[in-house]
C-alpha cells in the first residue's frame, strides 16, 4: 500500500506562470541596470549635468536617502505628541495668529496679531536644518523632504478635532442641515490638509534653507585653500 499524499499535486501551467514572472522580474532588473549605468555614465561625462544632478538630488546617495525616509518617521512622531500634548488649535494660533492674509501676516511679526515667539523659533529651527543640510548635501528634492516631515505631522494632529461649518454644502442641504453644524475631521480630511500644509510651508522653507546652504558652501570654498581633491562641482 502506497503512502498517501495529502499535497495536491501541482499545475503544471501556474508553475510555466510562475517562471514566467521570475523571468520577468529579472529582465525588469536587468534593464533599469542598464539605464542606471547609462544615465550615471551621462551624469558624470556632462560636468553641467553632474551639477544639476547634485543640486537636485544631493552628493551623497545615502545621505539623501535617509533625509528622504526621515520625512515620515519626523511626521508620525510629531503629529503623535502634538496631538496627545497641545492640540493643533494651540499650534495654529501660534503660528498663523488673527492674520487671515500674508500681509497681514508679515505684518504681524512686529505686533501681537501675528506668530509668536515659539512659532518663530520652530520656523527658523526649520530654515536652519534645511540649510545645515544643504551645505553638507546639496539637494533640492532631500532638503524640502526634510522640511516637510514635521509640518505634514502638524497636519494630522488635526485629526479627530471637532471644527464648525458655516457654509453647508449641497449635500448637506440635501440631508437638512442648512445651519451651522460642527464635523469631526476624518482621515481623508486629515491628510490633504496635512499635505497642503507640507507643501504650502515647506516648498519655500526648503528652497529658503537650500538657497542658504548653497551660499554658505560657496563662501567656505573662498577661504579654504584648493588642496587638489575632486569632487562633485556643485550648486
Amino acid at each position: 500500500m502506497s503512502p498517501r499524499n495529502d499535497d495536491p499535486p501541482r499545475n503544471p501551467s501556474e508553475r510555466t506562470a510562475r517562471s514566467h514572472m521570475v523571468a520577468a522580474f529579472k529582465h525588469l532588473v536587468a534593464a533599469l541596470s542598464v539605464l542606471y549605468a547609462v544615465f550615471s555614465a551621462v551624469v558624470t561625462t556632462y560636468p553641467s549635468v553632474e551639477r544639476i544632478w547634485a543640486g537636485t538630488v544631493g552628493r551623497h546617495r545615502t545621505t539623501s536617502l535617509i533625509a528622504v525616509l526621515s520625512a515620515p518617521i519626523t511626521a508620525s512622531v510629531v503629529g503623535l505628541l502634538i496631538w496627545s500634548t497641545y492640540g493643533y488649535r494651540h499650534v495654529e494660533h501660534a503660528v498663523i495668529g488673527d492674520a487671515h492674509s500674508l500681509s497681514q501676516w508679515v505684518a504681524g511679526l512686529w505686533s501681537t496679531t501675528g506668530p509668536t515667539a515659539v512659532a518663530l523659533l520652530g520656523l527658523s529651527t526649520l530654515v536652519a536644518l534645511a540649510t545645515i543640510f544643504s551645505t553638507k548635501n546639496s539637494g533640492l528634492v532631500p532638503t524640502i523632504a526634510l522640511v516637510m516631515g514635521p509640518i505634514f505631522g502638524i497636519g494630522l494632529s488635526r485629526y479627530g478635532l471637532p471644527i464648525a461649518h458655516f457654509s453647508p454644502s449641497n449635500l448637506h442641504r440635501l440631508f437638512g442641515t442648512t445651519a451651522m453644524h460642527f464635523e469631526t475631521v476624518g482621515a481623508v480630511e486629515t491628510l490633504g490638509t496635512a499635505l497642503f500644509l507640507a507643501l504650502l510651508w515647506g516648498i519655500p522653507i526648503g528652497i529658503l534653507g537650500f538657497a542658504l546652504g548653497t551660499l554658505a558652501r560657496r563662501i567656505g570654498r573662498l577661504f579654504r585653500p584648493n588642496d587638489g581633491q575632486s569632487g562633485v562641482p556643485g550648486a
